[in-house]
């Protein structure tokens, strides 16, 4: 087999310097299947059914991806079915237990949580959408400020002393409040948490959906809370569509007409936000904001106001990401095809994240969230390096011009990571072998001073494959080998594409079968571990098993070999992925004639 010389393929990204601040993603999920807010569904409802909480993999994915400030949606009926009364359980499912659950899973992604009440001010009894401190038709509950103090003052004993919540978020979007003073509810349950929990992190949402443009004429002039624990963020909303909505019913094109400034519309709706959060001397957070996916206009949209977000200091949550939303959600974030397609808005997400952050992924894919022993990674972040320097070839140094990597696994073990290139805004590492899988930390040093840090998931085989691309996408970095019947080579192997000066880029080169015996040999990172036994390649839909699996000779290159069956044959460009160890690879292409 002919090998590649895996640097020359090694991703190589610009990561362009922001200001930066804390920023994360709404993780929807356990608020749906309500009629908190306009009636339907049901409480409690079935779990898994009309609702449903994460799993792992969701916060270690945006854990790893340096998203790591998650607002997690809940509905005040589940954790406590009667106003006034006990948390959960007290219903068919354990909302409390779920929760908990998650908080332990973010707290593995090295992610914090802030529990966000779902409810628009709202609380359903009996099937009666009861607004707080207003008669409720239908209803001789009387849900009050008082019985959302009480939630509070029993969530704050709960999780007082758990460091992964570091924030409550008192309320989602109230609006139409009726008789009810949402001034004087939300500075009562602030005093009811104080009595509890006299340090963490309170989130204080305004009236109206909380719009961020309308902030002033919505909640008043002036601040109005006090809290003894001086740790509080007025919370604010905003969506850039023409109601404010976040739906995107329009296409860009329709906003466009109606408004030639789209471009900057979320610099212009949080001005006014940004303005009374300076004139009050507050500090102030975004809690929810988002554009669709359906056109790349929209994240120049998304970018201008992040901008903006960057320049006042603020922090903020996208929404959304959730397991069950599919890929039927355009604004949401949730990556798809089992973790190994990011969403459209995500790469904007990353360029505005905290400055000393270093956010690692694959070298051969920037996909997915965890690494491997020995695996090729890149790390970005900023002032990594005084400026851009390589090797020529294995073996890898620990250090180049004074920059070091340093890795230290989930047993408190550190190690130096081999060096393939260095820049200000991005390192090409080698995981060392030997480290233990879970929640790392990697450190860049310059000339022994750390200068940026993150995290990495390990796990025992995380597999990813080369494109010729450079980014892991598009046309493999592949081989196919002709096979006598005796199982000799027969001829050197030919590359899967070709270089098209025309285009500039490398374009497929069909395969042919000319009744040959066809060998694919895919070239990877992350999985020299691997054996024939758990390794297959997905191929058009068609699970193969691997005639081989394992390191190349180049330090941290892998390869994957396959038998083509001729069935292949006329079946154009198709996708492939390697699934090794129940772990699936990125997708690639070839073509077949």
């Amino acid at each position: 087999m002919q090998v590649i010389r895996l640097f020359s393929i090694v991703t190589v990204l610009f990561i362009p310097a922001y200001a930066q601040y804390m920023r994360g993603v709404n993780i929807s999920g356990a608020e749906f299947g309500s009629n908190s807010e306009d009636g339907g569904g049901a409480i409690p409802g079935t779990y898994g059914v009309s609702y449903w909480y994460q799993s792992p993999p969701t916060f270690d994915y945006f854990g790893a991806r340096g998203l790591r400030f998650i607002r997690l949606p809940v509905l005040w009926e589940r954790l406590q079915p009667a106003p006034g009364g006990p948390l959960a359980p007290g219903n068919p499912n354990d909302n409390l237990g779920f929760l908990k659950n998650d908080i332990a899973w973010a707290k593995a992604a090295g992610a914090q949580v802030s529990i966000d009440v779902h409810n628009y001010g709202r609380y359903t009894v009996n099937g009666n959408v009861c607004i707080i401190d207003n008669p409720c038709a239908g209803s001789s509950v009387l849900v009050t400020g008082a019985d959302l103090a009480d939630f509070w003052s029993k969530m704050a004993d709960e999780f007082k002393d758990d460091p992964t919540v570091v924030a409550y978020d008192i309320m989602n979007e109230p609006h139409d409040m009726g008789v009810a003073n949402w001034n004087q509810i939300t500075q009562e349950v602030v005093n009811a948490i104080r009595l509890k929990d006299p340090n963490k992190l309170i989130m204080v949402p305004g009236n109206s959906w909380s719009n961020a443009t309308y902030w002033a004429s919505d909640n008043g002039a002036a601040s109005w809370i006090s809290d003894p624990g001086n740790n509080f963020f007025y919370e604010a909303h905003e969506y850039f569509d023409s109601d404010f909505s976040g739906q995107y019913k329009e296409s860009y094109d329709t906003e466009l007409a109606a408004n030639s400034d789209l471009p900057n519309v979320g610099v212009t709706r949080l001005a006014p936000f940004v303005q009374w959060c300076t004139t009050n001397n507050v500090k102030c957070y975004v809690g929810e904001y988002g554009v669709p996916n359906n056109d790349a206009r929209w994240l120049t949209v998304l970018d201008n106001f992040l901008n903006a977000l960057d320049q006042a200091g603020y922090p903020g949550t996208y929404w959304a990401a959730g397991e069950w939303w599919g890929n039927a959600c355009a604004i949401c974030i949730q990556p798809t095809n089992g973790f190994t397609t990011d969403a459209a808005q995500l790469p904007t997400l990353l360029n505005h994240l905290q400055p000393n952050l270093l956010r690692s992924t694959s070298a051969a894919a920037s996909y997915g969230y965890t690494v491997a022993p020995n695996e090729l990674v890149a790390g970005y972040g900023q002032e990594l390096a005084p400026g851009p320097q390589s090797v020529s070839g294995p073996p890898w140094p620990q250090q180049i011009g004074g920059t070091q990597v340093q890795v230290t696994d989930a047993n408190g073990t550190t190690s130096f990571a081999g060096l393939l290139y260095v820049s200000g805004g991005q390192v090409n590492y080698q995981l060392p072998p030997g480290v233990a899988s879970g929640l790392g930390t990697v450190s860049v040093l310059n000339n022994g001073a750390p200068v940026s840090s993150g995290i990495v998931q390990v796990q025992p085989i995380s597999p990813s494959l080369f494109s010729m691309s450079n980014n892991g996408q598009g046309v493999a970095a592949a081989y196919i080998q002709a096979v006598t019947p005796g199982g000799s080579n027969d001829g050197p192997p030919q590359l899967v594409a070709v270089y098209s000066t025309a285009q500039g880029q490398w374009v497929a080169s069909p395969i042919s079968f000319n009744a040959d015996n066809l060998v694919l040999q895919l070239l990877g990172t992350g999985f020299d571990s691997a054996t024939t036994g758990n390794s297959q390649v997905i191929i058009n839909g068609k699970y193969l098993n691997a005639a081989s699996v394992g390191p190349t000779g180049v330090s941290g290159e892998d390869q994957i070999s396959v038998q083509l069956p001729s069935s292949l044959a006329g079946s154009g460009s198709v996708s492939v992925q390697a699934l090794i160890g129940g772990a699936t690879s990125n997708p690639v292409t070839i073509t077949f004639q």
